[in-house]
């Protein structure tokens, strides 16, 4: 390095110490150069500006290049796992958004489904970031966990419902295993008109709307109760009504599967029983035909949310229900349309008083 620099080394021969060096590269420069020549090793093979000469410099080389290579594959092996993880879910999203894509293209799904569909997807991978509940629940089960975690994640259901007030943590325990979650994205139908209902839903979040004779009826929103008393009867029954999403909402359902399940629980509790049926009440049944009442209905909603700009429901909530309101008074104005106009009595009885006074061709005036 001395000799690149042109500033070589060299002893001074007056001083009273034997060997004493004068001149040369600073301190600071060989400490850099010395730092330069131990990453070079260890990341690469080297430059060659700094080479060895000596057996000894040779040696060393040697045993750096090879502590090198190890270290610097250890060190990129393992930013590359940690780079692949964090895309990992992202890679999964996309590649599963391609897998629908492709049916959708292959079988010629129609463009509304195709919205509805995609709509459900990417709403739901946005809320449960693509972690399968049931798989976590089925893992859990081995470790005796899972009725802990159900009760966690049902305890709003049972914090808003006075029908679970005075429960024990056993039978909440056991209610809360037979509770499955559902996701609905707007104009998705929760129920068609003569389906069979023997569900019981809790509205944890979002609006649902009810049709009836292609007219809103009702809306149910956070904390509604919907479907059919299965606690108390056993037949099937088909729903009167239809029942879609106005927004992105969220269900908490004991569906049929769980029925006997419930109704075993409330046999073996039968002081909870008794509280249960004298305390569950539903928002609306759905297999029974309501008769048509004013209802706030939509417009009402409107006008409070405008006057109101601080409201509860979100931006996308509120252009669901505008767009509901615009389809229902197309509806309204398609059905005047179709209306046959009304006949014009005057002018008919004007002709027939017309007719009676003209005489006839052979009557004399």
């Amino acid at each position: 390095m001395s000799e690149t620099i042109n500033n070589p080394f060299k002893f001074n021969e007056t001083a009273p110490e034997p060997c004493t060096i004068i001149d040369g590269p600073s301190s600071h420069d060989c400490y850099s150069a010395s730092l330069y020549f131990v990453m070079t090793s260890l990341t690469s093979v080297g430059f060659g500006n700094v080479a060895a000469n000596t057996k000894h410099e040779q040696i060393f080389c040697v045993i750096m290049l090879i502590f090198g290579a190890l270290l610097y594959a250890t060190i990129f092996g393992n930013v590359t796992t940690i780079i692949q993880q964090i895309y990992a879910d992202t890679n999964r999203y996309h590649d599963m958004l391609s897998s629908v894509r492709e049916f959708m293209r292959l079988y010629q799904i129609p463009h509304g489904l195709r919205e509805r569909i995609m709509d459900y997807i990417v709403s739901t991978w946005t809320i449960t970031k693509g972690i399968d509940t049931q798989l976590v629940i089925v893992v859990c089960f081995i470790n005796k966990r899972t009725a802990d975690i159900c009760v966690h994640l049902n305890r709003r259901v049972f914090n808003e419902h006075d029908a679970f007030r005075y429960a024990t943590d056993s039978c909440l325990r056991a209610l809360a295993l037979e509770f499955t979650t559902c996701h609905m994205s707007p104009a998705d139908i929760v129920y068609h008109k003569g389906e069979s209902v023997d569900e019981l839903n809790f509205i944890i979040s979002g609006s649902l709307e009810i049709i009836q004779d292609d007219e809103v009826v009702a809306i149910l929103s956070n904390g509604d109760v919907f479907g059919d008393d299965i606690w108390l009867k056993s037949e099937l029954n088909a729903v009167a009504q239809e029942l879609g999403a106005l927004t992105y909402t969220d269900l908490h359902v004991i569906n049929p599967s769980q029925r006997a399940a419930l109704n075993r629980v409330l046999g073996f509790y039968q002081q909870f029983r008794a509280h249960f049926q004298q305390n569950m009440r539903l928002t609306y049944n759905l297999r029974r035909y309501h008769k048509k009442t004013p209802r706030p209905g939509l417009s009402k909603i409107l006008a409070d949310i405008e006057e109101d700009p601080t409201s509860d429901l979100p931006r996308s909530s509120q252009f669901t229900l505008r767009r509901r309101k615009s389809e229902l008074r197309k509806s309204s104005a398609a059905s005047q349309i179709r209306q046959p106009p009304k006949k014009s009595t005057t002018r008919n009885q004007s002709q027939e008083k017309l007719t009676e006074t003209k005489p006839s061709p052979g009557t004399d005036l």
